[in-house]
């Protein structure tokens, strides 16, 4: 008997881990699309999922466009009703807000919202009408339990004219997950990565100050990926700083390595298509925007060991969104960028659907808080939980 309860409640586990809540319903009573995933775990532990709600049915610059959010204070077993972080007026400089870029600090109970903003889209942008940069950050207020948020800044000119000098017509930060250093904190907060995609390739900024100011990490002039679509970026447990990048089929990986971290001071690597090399990811999928995530964990005889996880649709076009794998301990040649887009170990498939964005974050009881666009139909903004030892096939636990 004590068997068979173990065995039904390790079977009753497993479908809890592979249950699915979609946060943002295309087709509710709205009867506007949603799109574009960011997820973030606050210091606490409370989940905060956001999504572009898109009245006009587009893009930012094609109308009006809000960012929505949810909370769950129960590892994703419950979400609150959703709640307007960003409200898009339908015309003028505030026409839309989306393509999210959230962190939550690792600190304090405080996160950071970058988006795009604007009446016109990426790819029309230019230096008299450019695609707009804004931050609005929220605390946590005890009296009303619930996020307040600050009224949007404009970063637009800091950004085109202050780390370009007005040479880039269009640029906007790649949407999900900006990254926070779990080692090097110059002031009061530890420091930021967020991947650009302009139209010079990909770029890296950094911040010290919990994203009041930015500064280029590397050549304000040398793009750190000349092809490289929507980017995202990672600290590796050296404290090197990771770019991957959207392509078609593959991503693009580059790394920088400090020679001064508290200056911020290095030099980039060569960037790497991963289908170039052995054991790269070489999937079907059309390209999409994914994620890049490094964790601590443990093997099956308990050694600390690290892991990177790479979402990206399998294919084929935008279907069968896929968690790649691999181990970084023990790998003396990781921190080279061909190195690092070579030999993947492994594979996850999340969705079996036509599905495409997606995003990730590490929640408090270890799981991967995964946040992703599925259909049928119009996609749908579903969240899961996932289990490190299902991705891996049970050779890792989180640490």
């Amino acid at each position: 008997m004590y068997r068979l309860l173990l065995t039904l409640a390790c079977l009753l586990a497993a479908l809890g881990a592979q249950a699915q809540t979609v946060l943002f319903h295309t087709g509710d009573s709205t009867g506007f699309p949603y799109r574009i995933p960011a997820i973030a775990t606050a210091r606490g532990g409370q989940l905060v999922a956001l999504s572009d709600r898109r009245p006009c049915g587009g893009d930012i610059g094609f109308g009006r466009v809000d960012i929505l959010g949810r909370t769950s204070d129960d590892n994703g077993a419950s979400w609150s009703t959703p709640f307007e972080v960003l409200v898009g007026t339908g015309s003028g400089p505030d026409t839309g807000f989306g393509d999210a870029c959230l962190v939550a600090d690792r600190e304090r109970r405080e996160l950071l919202l970058v988006c795009a903003s604007g009446d016109v889209p990426y790819w029309k942008s230019t230096p008299a009408h450019p695609l707009r940069v804004v931050a609005t950050r929220a605390s946590w207020d005890r009296k009303s339990d619930r996020w307040i948020w600050e009224q949007p800044a404009d970063l637009t000119e800091r950004f085109y004219q202050g780390l370009f000098g007005g040479h880039i017509g269009g640029l906007f930060m790649g949407s999900g997950r900006i990254c926070q250093s779990r080692q090097i904190k110059t002031g009061r907060y530890y420091r930021l990565y967020a991947a650009l995609c302009t139209h010079r390739g990909n770029f890296v900024v950094y911040s010290d100050d919990f994203g009041r100011t930015w500064d280029i990490l590397g050549s304000a002039t040398q793009s750190c990926a000349p092809k490289g679509d929507e980017p995202k970026c990672e600290e590796l447990p050296d404290g090197s700083v990771l770019l991957s990048s959207r392509k078609q089929g593959g991503r693009y990986f580059n790394i920088f390595r400090y020679t001064d971290a508290d200056a911020a001071r290095g030099v980039w690597g060569a960037p790497v298509d991963s289908k170039t090399v052995p054991g790269g990811i070489r999937n079907e999928g059309g390209a999409c925007n994914g994620e890049i995530l490094i964790l601590p964990a443990r093997d099956a005889s308990g050694r600390r060991t690290w892991l990177a996880l790479q979402s990206v649709p399998a294919g084929p076009a935008r279907s069968h969104v896929t968690l790649y794998w691999k181990e970084l301990a023990g790998r003396a040649d990781y921190l080279t960028p061909r190195a690092f887009a070579a030999d993947w170990e492994g594979s996850y498939e999340v969705s079996d659907k036509g599905s495409a964005y997606s995003t990730m974050t590490l929640q408090a009881d270890g799981r991967i808080g995964f946040f992703y666009e599925e259909e049928p139909g119009a996609y749908q903004m579903v969240y899961r939980a996932l289990d490190l030892a299902d991705i891996t096939g049970g050779r890792f636990r989180p640490e």
